[in-house]
């Protein structure tokens, strides 16, 4: 379960976002085994966008073959490519994961399509998002509202009752946490962010301030507990609150056999995508969270906001 820009920023709350003074805002390529359902893409930061923002021109189509690889592109002033389930783009639209999405039909995540839009020139980037999901509202005839349900969450704690940590949780070097600290100061500043490091694009590679989660191995530099734990509520789809008390930033490796039909989010791999083979001699998550991390889930209830799904409609494709 490959993904070929699965970093995450140390400035955002854990989901992917690739910046880059240039056109591109996003551009994911979903390799055959790939869990991409819950790497949410948020828009850029920039000025208030308006919420009726339309894309001039769309062509939506049914894609038969499931064979293919899945994307998708946005660049501002210039619009937005994608093949992939609509559930995904749904998911990114709305910025909800799986576990807090509820009320689609089963086709959203079964049935793919080829989306092609043009954004009117000059388009801000952080109005590709918005543009999505009202094309999402026009073609797709989709209607949602916010719900606050009590629900299954898991707290995450201390594995230990002396508070160590594992051999694999490790406090972040000094050069680091002054990387992410000029990084957080530009940020303030509302300066343009620094390219990403070409590193991004090494899947062996551990960039300062990012993170990556592939098939089984979950990897963090320079990365808040916060942060890990939304890292680990993508992996078992319900939402993880941080009871750690630790603060500050910490390295991380995490080696896990990932749960049979779970390894491409909640609602399971894309249609026509085989299931990863699997150790039978790597640990669960939850034995390998404990073992290598020296944290804990524990199980409880608490208020999660969810979104309802109303309506939703196959497109008449053009």
């Amino acid at each position: 379960m490959h993904k070929e820009m699965s970093m995450t920023s140390g400035t955002d709350s854990g989901s992917l976002r690739t910046r880059k003074k240039t056109a591109v805002i996003v551009a994911i390529a979903l390799t055959p085994v790939l869990a991409a359902a819950q790497q949410l893409l948020p828009p850029p930061p920039g000025a208030g966008v308006d919420s009726n923002s339309r894309f001039e021109v769309a062509s939506v189509r049914p894609v038969d073959d499931v064979s293919g690889q899945i994307f998708i592109r946005m660049t501002p002033g210039s619009g937005l490519e994608a093949t992939m389930p609509v559930g995904m783009l749904l998911r990114q639209a709305l910025q909800k994961p799986d576990y807090q999405i509820v009320g689609a039909p089963g086709w959203v995540d079964t049935e793919r399509y080829s989306i092609r839009a043009r954004a009117p020139g000059g388009t801000p980037a952080a109005a590709v998002m918005v543009m999505l999901a009202n094309l999402l509202k026009d073609r797709f005839q989709l209607a949602t509202h916010l719900e606050t349900r009590e629900l299954p969450i898991f707290h995450l704690v201390m594995a230990r009752s002396d508070g160590r940590l594992g051999a694999d949780f490790k406090p972040t070097s000094a050069e680091c946490r002054t990387t992410i600290a000029e990084r957080q100061a530009a940020a303030r500043r509302g300066d343009p962010p620094p390219p990403l490091p070409p590193a991004l694009f090494d899947p062996k590679a551990r960039p300062c301030g990012l993170s990556r989660v592939d098939s089984g191995v979950a990897v963090g530099i320079g990365r808040t507990v916060g942060q890990l734990s939304l890292t680990l509520s993508d992996l078992v789809g319900r939402t993880v609150i941080d009871k750690t008390g630790l603060t500050g930033f910490y390295d991380f490796t995490l080696k896990y056999a990932p749960e049979p039909g779970r390894y491409a989010g909640p609602t399971g791999p894309a249609p026509g995508v085989p299931a990863p083979v699997i150790d039978p001699n790597v640990s669960s998550l939850s034995v390998a969270l404990q073992e290598q991390l020296g944290l804990k889930l524990d199980g409880a209830r608490g208020p999660v906001e969810v979104l309802v799904v109303d309506r939703i409609e196959r497109p008449t494709p053009d």
